[in-house]
């Protein structure tokens, strides 16, 4: 990796952070210290990295720089490497950086790009969610609210679309010694920028004051994006129930490696944990109409 994108030679190679889609490593060469991205499932591609760049070019949000092969590709065997950035990840509930990652979803939405993948992912559930309870009996309890919180999804408006990072939590900010830094946009794509904003405040939602916070940062940074009713939350609940139910499969799969399978498994009791109760979603739309 280090001779693809020109950097002399590797001294070490360490991982640092893993998610569900992928792995961080830290490379060292004689030339310095980068980032490299691994793809767990679907290696990227580089005409899409290459909008991706662009867009983020476009929006001004600060982010650790992409490298380039000598030949200018941004992908080689599959990985892609950046600027290494020294800094640490905020906790979830860190309003500070909540109020931050709300100022950057304004200046990305408001870079008014709609030319974007989409996916059902974001804005569709289609589980069984019974059948997937008689797998996954930590599920069975769950079903009813399940069920419900699908139903809202599937029943949301998506109306007019512009192309967003699609992951913005804190867990995607680095916070280094000159400010903090925004990663991962490899899940640029289009959303309704209502349905962003929602799905920043969707572990917020039973603190007033936060979302409050949150959504008063994102509409004086000149967000266009308004949460009128519990649908305003579509995309987070979609990217949450979709999330439980792949990653409640991958814990069943018998051909996943033992890394991927724990990992999974580690995931579920915190999904069901977070679905919002009964009434929550309306009283924080509430909230959110400042």
């Amino acid at each position: 990796m280090a001779g693809a994108f020109g950097l002399g030679e590797a001294t070490a190679f360490t991982r640092v952070a893993r998610g569900a889609m992928g792995a961080v490593w830290r490379l060292e060469t004689h030339t310095g210290v980068f980032a490299a991205k691994e793809a767990f499932w679907r290696p990227p591609e580089e005409e899409p990295v290459r909008m991706e760049v662009a867009f983020r070019a476009a929006c001004g949000v600060r982010s650790p720089d992409p490298l380039t092969t000598p030949s200018g590709l941004y992908v080689a065997d599959g990985w892609r490497l950046y600027e290494w950035v020294d800094g640490v990840v905020p906790p979830r509930d860190d309003l500070d950086a909540m109020a931050w990652l709300a100022e950057q979803m304004a200046a990305i939405h408001n870079a008014g790009w709609t030319d974007g993948p989409t996916h059902d992912f974001y804005h569709r559930v289609d589980v069984d969610w019974p059948a997937l309870a008689a797998r996954a009996p930590e599920v069975t309890a769950s079903v009813p609210r399940l069920i419900e919180l699908t139903d809202l999804v599937n029943s949301a408006s998506l109306g007019e679309r512009v192309l967003c990072h699609r992951d913005l939590t804190p867990s995607n900010m680095l916070i280094g010694a000159d400010g903090p830094y925004l990663v991962d946009w490899d899940n640029v794509g289009t959303l309704p920028p209502a349905q962003e904003l929602g799905f920043l405040l969707i572990n917020q939602l039973t603190d007033e004051h936060a979302v409050r916070r949150i959504v008063s940062a994102y509409s004086k940074a000149g967000g266009p994006g308004r949460i009128t009713g519990p649908d305003g939350f579509a995309t987070g609940l979609a990217i949450m129930l979709n999330y439980l139910d792949v990653q409640t499969n991958d814990a069943l799969d018998p051909d996943l490696a033992d890394e991927h399978r724990a990992f999974a498994a580690s995931q579920i009791a915190g999904q069901l944990a977070s679905l919002p109760a009964p009434g929550v979603l309306e009283r924080a739309a509430q909230f959110a109409r400042v």
